[in-house]
């Protein structure tokens, strides 16, 4: 039997993710695997990757790993125009100064895909979907005929996906597509940390999601004293995304204080 650690969508947040690994020790599971996207958003990209990399924990490519890797104009993300258009801007320009040329160099050598084998159970790894592994969403309310391709356009009979921030399992074609959620910008409703153990017993699979708590108003307080925007500390307090408003020439109806 073995037990595997899946966690995705750090961003940039240390907290989170020293809370998790934690978590993880304590759970006693020496595997871990990462769905993509170490950066973006929060204010420690260059800490977060050297965790990975001291860990040696194997890491897929997401589309902010690759927009901060080749110094993109944008993530790729699905923002709302507006004023999240602008945060979203101001978080990558402001990760790509900060990461290191070294790893950003990391970044670029990341997989977009990655396929393993545990005791006879194929998974595939992916930050978005084997049909586009950077960008597509495949969230719980995906269309049905999507999923479909989605699984069908695979040999492995677990996909294991990232970058939506919410905990999924499906079941269809007699496949499972599972997302453990966000280590780093839950958007679950409540501020804190998520990832998925996977046990695999002789090709019989089983999952659970964990949800870990962390010092949240300690990264909330660096986002701000680095001069991130101040609405990427509210996505971390409330635990979920928020209407932005229209850009800046809205006036903001919501006040953050530390």
């Amino acid at each position: 039997m073995r037990r595997i650690a899946f966690i995705s969508d750090i961003h940039s947040n240390l907290e989170a993710l020293e809370s998790v690994l934690e978590d993880i020790e304590k759970e006693e599971i020496k595997e871990i695997y990462c769905l993509g996207d170490l950066v973006g958003y929060g204010p420690n990209p260059n800490e977060v990757i050297e965790i990975i990399k001291r860990k040696n924990i194997i890491t897929v490519l997401g589309n902010y790993d690759e927009a901060v890797a080749f110094e993109k104009d944008n993530c790729g993300c699905s923002y709302n125009s507006g004023r999240e258009t602008e945060v979203g801007d101001k978080s990558l320009l402001w990760t790509i100064k900060m990461t290191s040329e070294e790893n950003k160099k990391f970044l670029k050598n990341l997989p977009e895909r990655l396929s393993i084998e545990i005791e006879g159970v194929k998974i595939l790894l992916v930050h978005g979907s084997p049909l586009n592994p950077l960008l597509e969403y495949v969230k719980p309310n995906t269309d049905s005929e999507r999923l479909k391709a989605i699984v069908q356009s695979t040999k492995e009979n677990v996909i294991v996906s990232g970058h939506t921030h919410l905990i999924m399992a499906k079941h269809l074609l007699g496949k499972t597509v599972l997302n453990p959620g966000s280590v780093g910008r839950t958007k679950n409703g409540k501020p804190g940390a998520t990832y998925m153990i996977l046990t695999v017993d002789k090709g019989v699979f089983e999952y659970s999601f964990k949800f870990v708590e962390y010092d949240v108003r300690r990264t909330v307080e660096k986002i701000i004293k680095v001069g991130l925007p101040v609405e990427l500390a509210t996505v971390l307090a409330l635990g979920k995304t928020f209407d932005m408003g229209e850009g800046k020439n809205k006036k903001k109806d919501y006040f953050f204080k530390v």
